[in-house]
């Protein structure tokens, strides 16, 4: 890559919003699941890197592109933040650092970095002689740049903007300029940021920093509408929260159509607006105050606006909130279900969980059963249920909420944790870091339905959390109970859903693999079980890495079967048998029938293989058959040829009073009659 491949790499990424590329200026782990990923590859940052290690002072500020940015510029925008060090470091650019772009726009690259929400790349300027206060052709200053991230042109996605939203707030604090300064519309930077209805989301903390360092809140635009009307119509609503709390005098101010504040929050279906504009002394538009149902679905609304990624109308919905909590009657159990839905829910957007921090200053109990309907709910359990996350747990332990004791159906909150599907590196790590929260005695405790969180943690394959929970010196040969799988060990969960690295976890900690369920099945059974209710049918493979981990392979049922019993069920046995025959299973032990194997299995390639490992072919079953009698009743010629060449006896009488030579003359077996003739003296 050259100098000029660079400049148009840059200038294309800057110009086109399907091309646009850059380096995060943010902590960007655990983000490989954005709809694409918008970050230049690791070689062409190296690459890049390369070439603007020889690269002079007059390629870098050589204007490029529609909008005459430097290379330099360029370099700002797209965060190549070690480069722009070195090549500031090294003097390669000095005073100019505060160059206004080529094309007459009077963008410095400070302005362009408070524009991306930049902190780190803000500072090194400002380090570097970056003048702060300098300002642009349309007179706005650094503080403009940072309220409306706009520059017509150039692209700047949603992505980056709403990860940068914090380090934007960063920036303000760490500016000291003219607050109030009026651009060429006249607009300062908070009545700039309110007059747009395009970034809310990516400039919500704005207001509070804007208000604290001094800016003027008598704006009114040309018609009429005051900063908290502009608020409402664009959508600002933490700002809207903020003006209401902090200029009470705008909250009944028309505009030139009258207009106010309540009424267009009524018509556009604001409720949680409405209400916190009339609890500021707005005149309401409808009488009366709504139950505590209505609150709910109002809450519930207000929550619907908000997401991972659009956080503005958070501080509203946290008020609608408020305002449900202390109006709810504790003592009423419709009212308190209800609030209990609704934070689970909330707590999917609400990232500092302070919608908890409400609960606690309501005076909700979080471990209070309360019945909903034929059901019995508890805040606690709710909470824990809703996404699982760490900083929820967190949260619970700071509020001092118990996490060991049961409350409904006899779950622990390990039971909850332990239930939630998942797997991967994330999120074993997850359920690692949660279970240790937990008491050793919560894992063991078992439940209504007879499980303790262990089986549960087993049987969905969470190494994480057993790794945690074996550290904490868990009982790895507990047993279900009833109304479970009564005798049922975390060994017998594993083995079933063929859970390989569980069992190798289980073994290595003590678990006994002789260990029977209440029909006296072990682990070794459970590996060749048929698919079991609400799971999956496990491949061949699955059940072989399985086997191999076990030591007792062997063991008879309550049947007299043994896992090798139940091979012919599970099928794959051409991957299964030889593990069986590697680990010196008794290929001749016979169930309460007499049923060998060799009986229940006459394909010919199985018969050869179990004669080859010493299957007696004379062995009959409690009603007199051999395993000739079951290859002919079967209909499986081609392996009674076989056995009778191996000398097999086919003269020999069940107790039904049948040979097999009689069998076959019955079934018309003509070859296999032929040769049992031909054989005989």
């Amino acid at each position: 890559m050259d100098i000029k491949e660079l400049t148009d790499l840059l200038v294309t990424s800057s110009e086109s919003s399907n091309q646009d590329r850059y380096i995060p200026w943010w902590d960007n782990s655990g983000e490989g699941g954005t709809y694409r990923n918008p970050f230049f590859r690791e070689e062409v940052v190296r690459e890049a890197e390369v070439c603007l290690e020889t690269c002079g002072t007059g390629d870098l500020l050589e204007p490029a592109g529609h909008y005459g940015l430097t290379l330099f510029h360029l370099l700002v925008w797209h965060n190549f933040y070690n480069m722009v060090e070195k090549i500031l470091c090294d003097g390669r650019v000095g005073e100019e650092v505060n160059l206004p772009d080529r094309g007459g726009y009077g963008a410095t690259p400070f302005l362009l970095a408070c524009l991306r929400g930049n902190l780190a790349m803000a500072r090194l300027l400002l380090d570097h002689g970056a003048d702060p206060a300098a300002c642009d052709r349309r007179g706005r200053n650094a503080y403009h740049y940072l309220a409306d991230p706009a520059f017509e042109g150039l692209t700047a996605d949603f992505f980056s903007k709403e990860r940068s939203l914090e380090q934007r707030a960063d920036i303000a604090r760490l500016l000291d300029l003219d607050i109030n300064r009026q651009d060429g519309e006249g607009l300062t930077p908070l009545a700039c940021m309110l007059s747009r209805s395009n970034n809310p989301h990516f400039t919500w903390p704005l207001t509070e920093v804007f208000l604290q360092k001094g800016a003027k809140t008598d704006y009114v635009d040309q018609n009429g509408s005051t900063l908290l009307l502009l608020a409402i119509k664009n959508e600002h609503f933490t700002a809207a929260l903020v003006l209401m709390e902090q200029c009470g005098e705008m909250v009944n101010m028309a505009d030139r159509e009258g207009m106010t504040p309540i009424r267009y929050a009524a018509e556009y279906g604001l409720e949680a607006l409405e209400l916190a504009l009339a609890d500021h002394g707005a005149e309401p538009v409808k009488r009366g105050r709504p139950d505590t149902e209505r609150l709910c679905e109002i809450t519930n609304r207000a929550f619907g606006w908000v997401s991972s990624n659009k956080r503005d109308g958070l501080g509203l919905a946290l008020y609608a909130a408020r305002k449900l909590l202390w109006q709810a009657d504790m003592e009423d159990d419709e009212e308190l279900a209800q609030i209990i839905d609704l934070v689970g829910n909330v707590l999917k957007v609400d990232r500092d969980c302070r919608i908890l921090d409400l609960c606690r200053e309501a005076g909700m109990d979080f471990t209070a059963p309360v019945w909903d309907g034929d059901d019995t709910v508890c805040l606690r359990d709710a909470c824990l249920g809703a996404g699982g996350r760490t900083d929820v747990v967190r949260k619970l332990l700071e509020l001092e909420v118990d996490l060991n004791s049961v409350v409904v159906k006899g779950r622990t909150p390990a039971h909850i944790i332990a239930s939630m599907e998942g797997q991967g590196e994330k999120k074993e790590a997850f359920f690692e870091e949660i279970a240790a929260f937990f008491s050793r005695e919560s894992m063991e405790q078992t439940d209504n339905e007879g499980m303790a969180a262990l089986h549960l943690a087993v049987r969905n394959g969470h190494t994480g959390m057993l790794k945690t929970m074996i550290r904490k010196g868990v009982d790895v040969n507990l047993t279900e109970d009833r109304p479970g799988e009564a005798g049922v060990t975390p060994l017998h969960e594993a083995s079933a859903c063929g859970h390989v690295e569980v069992v190798k976890m289980l073994m290595a900690a003590g678990s006994d693999d002789t260990l029977k369920d209440g029909d006296g099945k072990t682990p070794a059974h459970y590996a060749l079980k048929k698919k079991r209710i609400g799971g999956r049918e496990l491949t061949g493979q699955e059940r072989a890495d399985v086997l191999r981990e076990l030591i007792h392979v062997d063991l008879p049922d309550e049947d007299g079967n043994t896992p090798l019993l139940l091979l012919p069920d599970a099928g794959n046995i051409r991957e299964l048998l030889p593990i069986f025959i590697e680990k010196a299973a008794d290929i001749n032990h016979a169930n309460r029938q007499g049923q060998t194997f060799m009986m229940l299995r006459t394909n010919k390639d199985t018969v050869k293989e179990l004669l080859l490992a010493g299957a007696d072919l004379h062995k009959a079953d409690n009603h007199g058959n051999t395993a000739l009698h079951y290859a002919l009743k079967c209909g499986n010629a081609e392996t009674a040829c076989y056995l009778i060449r191996k000398g097999a006896d086919y003269n020999r009488v069940n107790k039904e009073g049948m040979t097999p030579m009689q069998m076959a003359a019955k079934a018309g077996y003509e070859t296999v009659l032929a040769l049992m003739l031909n054989a005989s003296p």
